[in-house]
């Protein structure tokens, strides 16, 4: 009679791992033992969400390098601890999450989740291209507990609990406004998230921020639109706070930002291979759309005009 509950316990846990590989990516998942194992998947579609309720009596579930390479559809996995405890490693983090905790990873990069008896998880699956923020930047928050009784993860834990109950209950046009409103509301976690390192007055951090703006601002001086608020909106920090940290430094970003254009300006009129480029197109290139304006900001910079400079260049008069 063991064997046999054992047979029918191997059984159920094959097909409870079939069913989170059809629902989520590939998967591996082991448990210590399969005998009186028990497990349920249920989901439904919300536009472009996949939700889905996971229960099991144990089990640890894994994605591996080699799955990845077999199929990477570039997902974010956003899991709600509704029972039990689990933990979540990626990028040598770990997050351990009890009832009411939430934590995001993803499907593009190993991790494993170990969970205790008798779990349930609320997990809400997305393309990582939905989350309008830079993935560098998330990738450091992947495997990190989110509290779900506190700022918008006493919003998310909520919503995620609820529809966790009542999967498939929507209709088409509900589901995807509710889809949409799962993925805004992560995202807006998330951005709290990334701001608050950032928000610490210390030197350390604002070396840090300094030299990240000083890369985005290199990465983005062609970008007519570039200014001390789309730098601030890209590192999720406020103008004020931005132009607090360059203080220390003397300079403000948008002195930093013409500099920096001058200086490419001044490099590719030295450059013989555009000595045939009209220097106002050059002025263009690198934000100064005004030749009156570029040419009076180069000569304060520089001493000479543009075209005075130019002729100074060896084969370039």
């Amino acid at each position: 009679m063991a064997v046999a509950t054992g047979k029918a316990g191997a059984a159920r846990f094959e097909d409870w791992e079939h069913r989170i590989c059809r629902t989520f990516v590939p998967l591996q998942a082991r448990c210590d033992g399969t005998a009186g194992f028990s497990g349920g998947v249920d989901s439904a579609a919300l536009g472009s969400v996949v939700l889905a309720a996971v229960s099991a009596s144990h089990a640890v579930v894994e994605r591996t390098r080699r799955l990845i390479r077999q199929d990477d559809p570039e997902l974010y996995k956003f899991g709600l601890q509704v029972s039990g405890s689990s933990v979540i490693e990626q990028d040598d983090r770990q997050a351990r999450l009890r009832p009411g905790d939430l934590a995001v990873y993803d499907t593009s990069r190993p991790y494993r989740i170990s969970f205790s008896d008798d779990f349930r998880m609320t997990v809400a699956m997305f393309p990582r291209k939905l989350v309008r923020l830079p993935e560098d930047h998330m990738a450091g928050l992947t495997a990190v507990r989110l509290a779900g009784d506190s700022g918008l993860g006493a919003l998310i834990a909520p919503l995620l609990k609820g529809l966790g109950g009542e999967l498939g209950t929507a209709t088409t046009v509900i589901a995807t406004h509710l889809g949409d409103a799962v993925v805004d509301l992560v995202t807006a976690a998330f951005a709290q998230q990334l701001r608050q390192p950032l928000d610490e007055d210390g030197p350390a951090s604002h070396r840090a921020l300094r030299a990240r703006v000083g890369k985005f601002v290199d990465d983005n001086l062609a970008d007519p639109a570039l200014s001390s608020k789309t730098v601030a909106d890209a590192h999720f920090v406020s103008v004020r706070y931005l132009q607090k940290v360059f203080e220390a430094e003397g300079v403000s970003v948008s002195a930093m930002i013409r500099s920096r254009r001058l200086e490419r300006c001044r490099r590719e009129l030295a450059d013989p291979r555009s000595r045939e480029v009209p220097i106002a197109a050059i002025g263009r290139r690198w934000g100064f759309p005004d030749a009156a304006h570029f040419s009076r900001l180069f000569r304060g910079t520089f001493g000479v005009s543009p075209r005075e400079y130019r002729k100074t260049v060896p084969g370039g008069g």
